[in-house]
C-alpha cells in the first residue's frame, strides 16, 4: 500500500495547492478593481512561492513521492519562473508570451498532477480525500471563468456601446439630469449623482509614471488647456457670468472645468477664484477615461463620470501605498484597464461627440433652441468617416 500524505508539510502542501486552484480561480473569473480582489492576486503570487517551497522541501524528504511526479514538477517550475518574471518586469502588453507560459505551463502541471494523484488514490486513505479536493478545485478552475465568461457574453454591459435614445429630448429640461441636477444645463452627470472630489482631476502626473508618452502628450495639448489657463476661455466665461450668472455657464464647464466643475465650486463666480489649481487644471486623464457611459451623440457632455472606488487608496501620497499600487497594478492590470479604457473609448467616435458636439436652449441663452459647434456631425458626413 501507498503512504498517504500524513505528515504535517504533506498537509499543508497539500491544503496551498487546493486553496492557490481556488485562488486562481477566482483572480481568472473576476478583473474587478476591489481590495479583496487586488488582495487576491498578492495572495496569489505569495501562495504560489509558498507552495514551491512546501513543494520542494517535501520531495527533498519524501523520496517515495518522487515516483512519476518529475512532469508535474517541471511544468511547475516553469510556471514558476514566469510568474517571478511578471513579478518582477511586470505583465504588461510585451510580456503577453511569459503569461501565456505561466498559464499553459501551470495548467498542463495541474493535469499532470492530477494523473498522478489518480494513480496513488487507489490505495485509498488520505490520497483518496485529497483527489476529491482536488477535483473540487480543478473543476471550478474551469468551470466558474469558464461560466462567467459565457455570462458576460450573454449579457454585455450595455454602457459599453453608444445608442442614441428613441425618443428624443424637446428641451434642455430633459436631458441629462435635468433642471434638479447640480450640474445643469450640462447634461453632464455623476455616478454618485452629485459632487465629487476636485482632486480626482488634478493628478495626471500620476499617470504619467507609467503612460510617460501619452501624459508628454497631453500635457501640451489643447485638452490640457481647455479651461482657465486658456485666456480666451477664461475671459468668454468671466464675461457671461457677469451678464447673466454662473448657472448659464455650467453648459460650458461640463466639458472645460471639471476640477471646478464637478465639485460644485461653480456655484460661485470664477473671477473670485481663477488663480486656484482647480481653475488652472484644464481636462485631466480622468475626465475623459473615468466616463462610464455616454448617453447619446448629442453632445452637451452627455456622459456619466466615475469617481472609482479605490481612487483616494492609488492616489496616496504614502510611499508604501504607493509602491504596493504600482506593484499590483503590473502584476494585474486589468482591473485598471476595466476601469479607464471602456470598449466605446477604442472603437467609437461617439465618445468624442460627447463634447465635440453642442446646441443651446432657453436655460443658456434666454431665447430658443441654436445649434452650437459640431465636429461630430461634421466629420460623420465627410469621406473619411466611412458611415
Amino acid at each position: 500500500m501507498e503512504t498517504p500524505p500524513r505528515n504535517n508539510l504533506a498537509k499543508w502542501t497539500a491544503a496551498l495547492f487546493v486553496v492557490l486552484l481556488v485562488n486562481t480561480a477566482y483572480i481568472t473569473a473576476f478583473a474587478s478593481p476591489t481590495i479583496f480582489y487586488m488582495t487576491n492576486v498578492l495572495a496569489h503570487l505569495v501562495l504560489g512561492l509558498g507552495l514551491a517551497v512546501a513543494f520542494g522541501v517535501l520531495l527533498a524528504r519524501r523520496p517515495d513521492l518522487r515516483a512519476g511526479i518529475a512532469p508535474a514538477a517541471v511544468l511547475f517550475g516553469i510556471a514558476l519562473v514566469a510568474g517571478l518574471w511578471l513579478a518582477v518586469a511586470g505583465n504588461v502588453l510585451a510580456h503577453r508570451q511569459i503569461l501565456w507560459a505561466h498559464i499553459v505551463a501551470a495548467g498542463l502541471g495541474v493535469i499532470a498532477i492530477g494523473v498522478w494523484l489518480w494513480q496513488r488514490s487507489a490505495t485509498g486513505g488520505g490520497w483518496a480525500r485529497l483527489r476529491q479536493a482536488f477535483v473540487a478545485a480543478a473543476v471550478l478552475l474551469v468551470a466558474l471563468p469558464g461560466a462567467m465568461a459565457l455570462w458576460r457574453k450573454a449579457h454585455p454591459d450595455p454602457n459599453d456601446h453608444i445608442v442614441n435614445p428613441l425618443v428624443v429630448p424637446t428641451s434642455m429640461q430633459e436631458e441629462g439630469g435635468g433642471p434638479k441636477s447640480p450640474f445643469f444645463p450640462s447634461s453632464a452627470k455623476t455616478n454618485v449623482g452629485g459632487i465629487i472630489k476636485s482632486e480626482f482631476f488634478m493628478d495626471s502626473q500620476a499617470c504619467g509614471e507609467c503612460h510617460k508618452d501619452i501624459y508628454q502628450q497631453w500635457n501640451s495639448s489643447a485638452h490640457h488647456f481647455a479651461s482657465f489657463n486658456d485666456q480666451f476661455y477664461r475671459k468668454s466665461i468671466e464675461y457671461m457670468q457677469s451678464v447673466v450668472g454662473t448657472q448659464p455657464s455650467k453648459w460650458c464647464a461640463g466639458c472645460h472645468d471639471h476640477a471646478v466643475f464637478f465639485n460644485g465650486r461653480f456655484e460661485r463666480p470664477i473671477k473670485d477664484q481663477i488663480d486656484t489649481p482647480q481653475a488652472r487644471a484644464g481636462l485631466a486623464c480622468t475626465s475623459c477615461h473615468a466616463i462610464t457611459s455616454v448617453h447619446s451623440s448629442m453632445g452637451n457632455g452627455d456622459f456619466t463620470i466615475e469617481y472609482p472606488p479605490l481612487h483616494e487608496l492609488v492616489s496616496s501620497k504614502n510611499p508604501v501605498v504607493h509602491t504596493m499600487d504600482h506593484f499590483l497594478t503590473y502584476l494585474q492590470p486589468e482591473p485598471h484597464r476595466r476601469t479607464f479604457m471602456k470598449p466605446f473609448m477604442r472603437g467609437s467616435a461617439e465618445f468624442c461627440a460627447a463634447c465635440h458636439k453642442v446646441h443651446l436652449d432657453v436655460p443658456v441663452n434666454s431665447y430658443r433652441w441654436a445649434r452650437g459647434f459640431n465636429d461630430y456631425d461634421n466629420w460623420q458626413a465627410s469621406g473619411v468617416s466611412g458611415q
